[in-house]
């Protein structure tokens, strides 16, 4: 079997038919008999699983309740019998020239480049759709990691490389991309891009997470988003650093310019209510302090840290 499709799933309902089309549309422009689709669902309520087996029969649906994402990747990775696994998660559309554009490649580790999009409406969603462009004829360009929107890995790599960090709540695919090109790897990215798609506030990752979930390996959290960080991640983290500079030089004059150090939390709070606000707090103090305790970065400071994490099953 050439190629292992693996579409993680939970509560996606609203897109997963979008996403199943896509996915069917790019697997008739290759050999079908030769690509397996598998169905990772973290603990749907909303019958997505259902929903696969209504719409693509053909697809393995494997049950992963309360799994994270880089559990149920590394589920994926194990329970795949092709020679390539491609991430296609449940948010995503993509082309149909998208497999067929990847496999030719021959690569190790390869995707499509990825774009936000943010909907409101199935109307936006076929709006989207429409706008798929066609794959491009540049040439691929070579990366230290790509954002998961299609991803493709020959299945070597993680035999060299690892599994997926599970203790990582967010940036997994970073994390795994910079271990593998510490190993030599590099990430060819195609420059035609797939569409992941996010609806206003539900699709954020850290205003989801419980908090005990989100702070495992925070640590390790940081010290990717320090080497990869968004303009955002970076204004953020200067803030972080602003205030707690503020706090401890004021401090000198009078203790109570420490309160300068709640003006985050205030933030929040008045973003997301009492107890979320006071959630979020701290999981952007954890995060952002310790970004700014190693920014910046370089490779070989991300070579010598990140540690492949061990091996959740034999079979790899």
């Amino acid at each position: 079997m050439i190629a292992s499709i693996a579409v993680l799933g939970k509560n996606s309902r609203w897109i997963l038919r979008y996403s199943l089309k896509s996915i069917r549309r790019a697997v008739e422009q290759v050999d079908g008999e030769k690509v397996e689709i598998l169905y990772i669902d973290g603990g749907s309520t909303d019958g997505s699983p259902q929903l696969v087996r209504e719409l693509m029969p053909e697809a393995r649906v494997i049950d992963a309740a309360d799994t994270n994402i880089p559990e149920a990747r590394n589920i994926a990775v194990r329970e795949a019998a092709g020679d390539y696994v491609i991430f296609w998660d449940s948010d995503v559309i993509a082309p149909p020239c998208a497999l067929r554009a990847l496999l030719s490649l021959k690569a190790p580790i390869a995707a499509l480049a990825r774009r936000d999009v943010t909907v409101s409406s199935e109307a936006d969603i076929e709006k989207a759709i429409a706008a798929l462009p066609d794959c491009r004829t540049e040439p691929a360009n070579l990366a230290d990691f790509a954002v998961f929107s299609v991803n493709l890995f020959r299945r070597d790599v993680f035999r060299e490389v690892g599994p997926f960090d599970e203790r990582m709540t967010q940036a997994e695919d970073r994390e795994f991309g910079l271990r593998a090109t510490c190993r030599g790897y590099r990430t060819l990215i195609i420059p035609t891009p797939a569409y992941d798609i996010n609806r206003p506030r539900l699709s954020e990752v850290p205003v989801g997470t419980p908090l005990r979930q989100y702070l495992r390996g925070i640590h390790k959290k940081a010290l990717v988003y320090a080497y990869t960080a968004t303009p955002r991640q970076k204004i953020n983290t200067v803030l972080f650093a602003a205030v707690h500079l503020a706090a401890v030089l004021g401090s000198i004059a009078t203790p109570f310019a420490a309160l300068a150090e709640l003006a985050p939390l205030l933030f929040q709070v008045r973003k997301y209510g009492a107890s979320k606000g006071l959630e979020m707090y701290v999981k952007a103090l954890a995060l952002y302090t310790s970004m700014a305790a190693v920014y910046p970065l370089r490779l070989a400071d991300i070579c010598r840290w990140l540690k492949p994490p061990k091996a959740p099953c034999t079979r790899w």
